[in-house]
């Protein structure tokens, strides 16, 4: 490898200025012949080979040799000055990487594109946070509010920003959270933030007194985006007891917006009302109600009927009825006194709630739906909820929607199980059954089949539960996508093989048994997530699951526990082929081991030089 020298001039400055070069010379190319062995080591001779070259700058700044190393351009061995010095802080961070997994986690994190750093920053931030490391915490926010203040693509700008005010108004930092709030410029994103800032609490916190400041941002969002505001904003400020400020926010004139986001308009204005009648403001909810009416009649008697029940539900049911009972069209009248009836039961009125329930005819649907509701309501008198159930039943066959006969099954079903009559809550779950295989929408059998499962699985019945699971899939791929949200269901009952099987039974088990180790960590169960982890064949996710747990092992079990499943983890990810998914894994993993506290001892190290030197460096 040739050494590129410039012609000497005379005197010792020139021979020590050659000299110095020739130095630097060796020292590039060693630290090259050390990068994949040592990373550690080549960072320590570039180092050196910078400083001999700034050597020759500051003290024999007169020489031709200085003038040409000054320049990044100018070459030594195969490389250029520039290049040589952009690998002192590449290296610098890789060997901090080599000690410690907190600098591996953000060595890591500047080796992925930079669209994607402030949010895995955020992630890591997010870990340390929930694991008391403070300091490290504030350290990694600080780069992505860094990256965010300095960067030039104002959409990745205005992301960081939302990403990082729902992070602080998460952990209750209200000051911070709208510190960065304020320096949003997108609109759609300025609500998003504030939305998440409301509903975090932000409001509550201060009894009713923030309520100037946040106020300030209504005018730069859209009508829609607003008044979904005042609905949250009312919602707190009422529940804290300060009217006043929340009567203030109903005065102003409503902005009515586009004629493509009416419907969504319409929508915000019923929740809005709906708050207002649930903290007993039924003259501000009718004020409301007329503002759908303005739009749309349908919506209005939608919403009167809301208001209705509500009204029943606190205590007042007369005024309910003589509500509903001016309703002009006899559809809504009916189902408002159907749903009205059974407020009453809850309120032990039950002779008034089977009054009204004669005022409906037995055509209507919801009447049907009030009776089995009434019936489950009813525990205490088995004669009169079981002649309820009897008057139903017939009806049920009548209903055209598969999905509302489907769902009526299951409410006779539920009876039946209050009341411990497991074969006839079965027969009842067999008749939901054949009604669900007649729904076509993809979202509602899913929800549906989640629901059957669910009573299978409560009647003691985990393999009719598991042969309804595995025949839905096979006709509703979607439907894998409710498996974790039955882990909790089945956990909680004892029924560890049926959730296993539930795994197994997807295209993506690995995955899927991944998802149930974390319903069992969050259970603060450890034994079976530990078995699950190393039964996982797929090798990205049996480490990210033997990252997964670490935390909980540490404080659950032991430190050493903890320790040999980090150093098991990392020997896993060695066996990873894909380099995006070993990077992934690695970036997990490493995270996880720093927010636990594991360090990088003598075992661990070698392994982490090992698969550092997979990745460009």
């Amino acid at each position: 490898m040739p050494v590129f020298l410039v012609q000497c001039g005379k005197g010792d400055a020139d021979r020590e200025a050659n000299r110095l070069f020739v130095e630097a010379y060796r020292l590039t190319e060693s630290g090259q012949q050390s990068e994949a062995r040592d990373p550690v080591e080549a960072y320590s001779y570039y180092r050196q080979a910078v400083e001999k070259i700034d050597n020759i700058i500051d003290n024999y700044p007169d020489t031709p040799l200085a003038v040409d190393v000054a320049q990044r351009r100018t070459r030594i061995g195969d490389i250029t000055i520039g290049q040589l010095r952009d690998k002192v802080p590449r290296f610098s961070a890789l060997a901090r990487a080599m000690d410690d997994f907190h600098e591996l986690t953000i060595y890591l994190i500047q080796l992925e594109d930079e669209q994607d750093r402030g949010l895995l920053h955020l992630s890591y931030a997010r870990l340390l946070y929930e694991h008391g490391q403070e300091e490290r915490h504030e350290e990694v926010v600080s780069k992505v509010l860094r990256q965010a203040d300095r960067h030039w693509d104002r959409e990745l700008i205005d992301r960081l920003y939302l990403e990082l005010s729902m992070h602080f108004s998460n952990i209750s930092r209200w000051e911070r959270s709208l510190e960065v709030l304020d320096r949003i410029q997108d609109q759609q994103l300025l609500y998003e933030a504030l939305y998440h800032l409301i509903a975090d609490g932000y409001m509550r916190a201060a009894d009713g007194g923030r309520l100037g400041r946040i106020t300030t941002y209504l005018d730069y969002v859209d009508p829609v985006s607003r008044l979904a505001l005042i609905d949250r904003i009312c919602d707190d400020l009422l529940a804290t007891g300060n009217r006043p400020q929340a009567v203030s926010l109903l005065q102003e004139d409503f902005h009515e917006p586009s004629e493509n986001r009416a419907l969504e308009y319409i929508d915000v204005l019923s929740r809005l009302s709906m708050t207002l009648a649930n903290h007993g403001e039924y003259d501000y909810s009718r004020i409301i109600i007329k503002q759908i009416e303005k739009i749309d009649s349908n919506y209005y008697d939608f919403a009167r009927r809301e208001l209705a029940t509500v009204i029943a539900r606190h205590g007042e049911p007369g005024a309910a009825v003589d509500m509903a009972g001016d309703f002009d069209r006899e559809y809504f009248r009916h189902t408002a006194f159907a749903a009205i009836a059974v407020e009453l039961v809850r309120q032990d009125s039950l002779s008034m709630a089977f009054s009204l329930m004669d005022r409906i005819p037995d055509t209507v649907t919801e009447k049907t739906q009030s009776l089995l509701e009434i019936a489950l309501l009813i525990e205490d008198n088995q004669e009169i909820s079981d002649s309820l159930l009897q008057v139903a039943l017939p009806r049920i066959s009548d209903i055209s929607s598969p999905l509302l006969r489907s769902n009526f099954q299951i409410s006779v079903a539920d009876v039946h199980i209050q009341r411990d009559r497991r074969s006839q809550a079965a027969e009842a779950m067999e008749q939901a059954e054949a009604y669900a295989s007649e729904v076509s929408d993809a979202e509602n059998i899913n929800q549906l089949i989640t629901t059957i499962i669910k009573r299978w699985v409560a009647l003691g019945r985990p393999d009719r539960a598991l042969d309804i699971a595995a025949w839905y899939r096979m006709d509703h791929p979607s439907f894998e996508r409710q498996i974790p949200g039955l882990y909790d269901y089945a956990i909680s009952r004892g029924f560890h093989d049926f959730a296993r099987t539930l795994a197994g039974m997807t295209d993506q088990r690995a995955y899927y048994r991944y998802m149930l180790i974390s319903a069992y960590l969050d259970r603060g169960l450890i034994s079976q997530p530990m078995e699950h982890a190393y039964e996982i064949r797929n090798y990205y996710w049996r480490t990210r699951a033997q990252a997964l747990l670490i935390a909980d092992l540490k404080n659950k079990v032991n430190l050493a526990t903890a320790e040999r499943v980090s150093t098991d983890a990392l020997l896993t990810m060695q066996r990873i082929r894909d380099r995006s998914d070993k990077q992934r894994a690695f970036f997990h993993a490493a995270s996880m081991m720093s927010a636990a506290g594991i360090s990088m001892d003598r075992e661990r190290r070698p392994i982490v030089i090992e698969l550092l030197g997979q990745f460009d460096i």
